[in-house]
């Protein structure tokens, strides 16, 4: 290790301040970035207010030089993933830091020496820190902000990530749709077809039944992407997490359930774009920002994100065949009446081929994409 360059571990909780600080140093007079809120970036550090650090294993590090914290990551073992796969898998995540080669080599060795006490025989990432959470390293799309829950990065993490000794395994791609556009007539004649089918109900989200709803999304969700490349299903306190962050600010009119003779078939859940509404805020609520913030939710942004969408695998027949078009197109026209003009549909795996199929046929255009490493240990 180079002289001046030291890593350190960081432990999890309150005492994780200096993890979240760093990055005003790693994204200094980046024009795009806007940091998610110190509060929020907290609380994902809690092993009280994240799920997965109550049943996952997890370290942090930071590398300094000549004293000055430069650098991140964070190393985790993901017992759900293990159980799924039948793998004996190591991950890294919140992968930042400053162009310099000798930090980014300590801290990957750091973390991967951390995997391998625990028996981890590969680390892949990033994921902070699981995929359900915010995956991938930024590799196209540096000239815009990042969306809600979506990760952003600086043009040399890729390659101080593969100097490093890791390789692609898989793309996500993050699409832009615009909402302001017309639905078109064949997407209209889809949605009109479930929605005035007779075993059909569709209802928005009930803001006062949240958690109850969003614990039914996370079922269909698990089921619908279970094949997917390297999924996990959300566990009922993730989607308990989930129901307590979106009650502050979310939009029912950007979610719906799909039943079919009573059972929860199908569901989508977007997102206000948060971040559009607290880019000036600098990460902070207090002392104004949470006046701002609540101001501009009210007024609404102009951007939203699609996070989650699922059809059961049982209701993928011929009968339901436009059922996941209609979820689509049903935001589109909600969000539409509301004011937004534009949404970020992602992320979307580069071989998931029905879904990029589908989208190829709507005006949706892949404007970010981000890379997931692997490399053996």
């Amino acid at each position: 290790m180079a002289d001046g360059v030291r890593v350190r571990a960081v432990p999890l909780g309150r005492e994780a301040a200096p993890f979240v600080d760093l990055l005003w140093t790693v994204y200094d007079g980046d024009p795009h970035w806007i940091p998610t809120l110190r509060r929020v970036q907290m609380e994902r550090l809690d092993p009280e207010q994240t799920p997965f650090l109550r049943y996952g294993q997890a370290q942090l590090f930071i590398v300094e030089r000549d004293g000055r914290d430069i650098g991140r990551i964070s190393a985790q073992i993901n017992p759900l993933h293990d159980a799924k796969w039948g793998e004996r898998a190591g991950f890294f995540g919140h992968f930042d830091c400053v162009d310099d080669h000798e930090a980014a080599v300590a801290l990957f060795a750091a973390a991967e020496s951390w995997l391998r006490n625990r028996g981890a025989h590969f680390c892949r990432g990033p994921f902070s820190f699981t995929i359900n959470d915010e995956s991938g390293c930024l590799v196209e799309g540096f000239d815009s902000p990042p969306m809600i829950a979506m990760p952003h990065g600086r043009r040399w993490f890729p390659d101080l990530i593969e100097a490093c000794g890791y390789d692609k395994v898989k793309d996500l791609w993050a699409y832009r749709y615009p909402v302001d556009a017309p639905l078109g007539e064949r997407r209209e004649r889809g949605r009109q077809r479930i929605l005035e089918h007779p075993r059909v109900t569709v209802r928005p989200f009930n803001k006062r039944e949240l958690r109850r709803d969003v614990r039914i999304a996370a079922e269909i969700f698990n089921e619908a992407w279970v094949d997917n490349w390297g999924s996990v299903p959300i566990t009922e306190a993730e989607a308990d997490r989930l129901a307590a962050d979106l009650v502050q600010f979310a939009d029912p009119e950007l979610t719906a359930i799909v039943e079919i003779d009573g059972d929860p078939a199908a569901m989508v859940i977007s997102i206000p774009n948060l971040n559009e509404c607290a880019r000036d805020l600098d990460g902070r609520l207090f002392p104004f920002g949470w006046a701002k913030l609540l101001w501009r939710l009210k007024r609404r942004p102009t951007s939203g994100r699609v996070m989650l969408l699922g059809v059961r695998q049982k209701w993928r027949t011929r009968e339901f065949a436009t059922l996941g078009v209609m979820l689509t197109a049903e935001v589109h026209v909600r969000g539409a009446a509301q004011g937004y003009e534009w949404a970020e549909l992602g992320w979307v795996l580069e071989d998931n081929h029905l879904l990029t199929s589908a989208l190829r046929r709507t005006d949706a255009e892949v404007y970010k994409v981000y890379r997931i490493y692997q490399r053996a240990l």
